[in-house]
């Protein structure tokens, strides 16, 4: 029989100390699974941390308690997490041995995913329980270059494997993933993006289209726009007392065009030349946006209702083999990202309260750079994108709407929001406020594990929730190339070893440049004149840069 390690030396709360025998215990380790006897059954721990003290310098342990191992019902044994019985004083305390390590680590009864496997025996797959972890949210945390974007890719691809009737949206600020799912994934970005203006409400209306001028004239041109929004809208639907119902914020369609009659209507009844300002700054923003190409997803003049198309894209609804819907973000105005996020929390929460209860299906909604629209402080970012995210994450849960949340800074990140998260995937953290802030968030007392974040390899991650049955450090399985977001870093020593880029790069990039596009196909014309105009200026300009190169 295997000799005791050591010792129970003291307990408390989530943690023990064992006072180790160093004949029977010497080559114990940090990570290793210990097992101790009590009064119902085993107490099962991680070893976080190995010292010594006292004047004879004795070895002792640091445990972190997981859970424990009782016999129900038949007389199975099962892990239960969580330790209901703590040890006593000097129990003797053993090493784990595989079938511990089956009953802890082990495929979990519930629905679940593999991801990768524990760093403490590569040979142990290392599972998801898929309902707990889309149910009560998780996020994604870990500095840059650790990985994040391939976990995310990995985590999705683990989920739809065994889901694949699955409604997950992606938000994606730096166009990485758009390669990373193939054919199961609907990319949507500023070229084939339709969000119109009648889908905003109020607050992000004005975040748009009021811009420049005094604070007064600022708080003039919202009054302006409120009543011709209202009217606009009314407008279309048909003017009667039935319609009473309209209001500025209700997603009945209008054309900018409308909305511009509107302004110059109201402009022309004036008695007074200099009370017109408010008026002309308005109508100049709509005119500018209009004829911007990079907002025709915005303003493309169509008011055609379709909203049920525009959701049912968004959501996948049907699925049609397109259980994930990216939506590339990097294209769009940097100015106007943050309405175009509140907009989509906002939109896919309506809904959801607002269809018939039970056959709304579960919607998955992954946010990169969370920290960019629900920072820790509020003056940082849009108020309607923070609102709408802390819904979701306060609420989403009852309307079966699962919020996914990916940082590089939690500390910058709405400690309310993040503490929602039952699952945390922290992968390596060299910022002690962040590891602080994490430490603090985290239900679990597993101070062992987050002490490790900082020497984590890539690919590596301390998984503590509800989403696994066990805390416990993973590697993550490697991706296939094609899989991979496109996340790589720049291979300076590769690259910089030849002249490779000439006049023609320069060229191609600045047409890309200014057409608003990625990949050498011509975008499809604007559908209003103004913008028609303007990209034939370019495209001569062009015609005549590359003659003279």
């Amino acid at each position: 029989m295997v000799d005791a390690i050591g010792v129970v030396a003291g307990v408390t709360g989530a943690a023990m100390t064992v006072a180790l025998d160093m004949d029977h215990g010497g080559d114990v380790q940090i990570g290793a699974l210990v097992k101790v006897a009590t009064r119902l059954g085993t107490a099962v721990g991680l070893v976080s941390a190995i010292r010594t003290e006292g004047a004879d310098l004795r070895a002792v342990l640091e445990v972190d308690l997981l859970g424990e191992v009782a016999s129900r019902g038949m007389g199975v044994p099962r892990f239960i997490r969580g330790v209901s019985v703590y040890p006593l004083i000097k129990t003797p305390v053993w090493v784990a041995d595989s079938t511990d390590a089956e009953l802890v680590y082990g495929g979990p009864e519930a629905f679940h995913a593999r991801i990768g496997t524990t760093c403490q025996d590569e040979s142990r797959p290392a599972f998801l329980i898929t309902d707990d972890l889309l149910a009560k949210h998780f996020a994604i945390i870990g500095t840059t270059g650790s990985g994040k974007s391939c976990a995310v890719a990995l985590l999705l691809r683990a989920v739809l494997e065994v889901h694949s009737c699955a409604h997950v949206i992606l938000l994606d600020p730096h166009d990485e993933y758009s390669t990373a799912f193939g054919d199961a994934a609907e990319v949507l970005n500023v070229d084939n993006l339709e969000l119109p203006c009648w889908l905003l409400n109020f607050e992000e209306l004005e975040a748009v289209l009021v811009r420049g001028g005094t604070p007064e004239e600022q708080q003039a041109q919202a009054s302006i726009l409120k009543d011709a929004v209202v009217q606009a809208r009314r407008n279309h639907a048909g003017q009667s007392a039935t319609n009473s119902w309209i209001t500025v914020d209700t997603p009945v369609p209008f054309r900018p065009g409308d909305l511009m009659q509107i302004i110059n209507e109201t402009m022309g009844k004036l008695t007074k030349a200099d009370t017109s300002a408010p008026f002309l700054r308005l109508r100049a923003r709509i005119e500018s946006l209009q004829a911007d190409r990079r907002y025709r997803f915005m303003f493309s003049g169509v008011s055609q209702d379709n909203l049920s198309a525009l959701i049912g894209r968004v959501l996948r609804i049907p699925v049609a083999g397109k259980p994930v819907t990216i939506i590339d973000l990097s294209g769009l105005p940097s100015e106007v990202t943050d309405v175009v996020v509140s907009l989509l929390f906002r939109m896919i929460f309506d809904f959801a309260v607002w269809s018939e209860r039970g056959k709304m299906p579960p919607v998955l909604v992954v946010c990169e750079e969370a920290h960019r629209y629900v920072p820790a402080d509020p003056k940082l970012g849009f108020g309607a994108s923070t609102r709408a995210v802390s819904r979701i994450s306060k609420e989403g849960r009852k309307y079966g709407i699962s919020l996914g949340l990916v940082t590089q800074r939690p500390s910058e990140l709405s400690p309310t929001v993040l503490t929602q998260c039952n699952t945390i995937f922290a992968l390596r953290m060299s910022n002690e406020l962040d590891r602080k802030f994490i430490a603090n968030t985290l239900p679990d007392g597993l101070g062992g594990m987050l002490a490790s974040l900082p020497s984590l390899r890539r690919q590596e991650a301390v998984v503590i929730g509800e989403g696994v049955a066990v805390p416990m450090r993973i590697r993550f399985d490697t991706l296939a190339p094609e899989d991979q977001p496109r996340s790589n870093s720049a291979h300076f020593s590769r690259d910089w070893q030849t002249d490779s880029a000439g006049d023609e790069f320069l060229q191609d990039g600045v047409r890309r440049w200014r057409r608003q596009m990625r990949d050498a196909a011509q975008p499809a014309e604007p559908q209003n004149g103004a913008g028609s105009s303007r990209d034939s200026i370019l495209r001569v300009r062009t015609i005549v840069s590359n003659g003279r190169g």
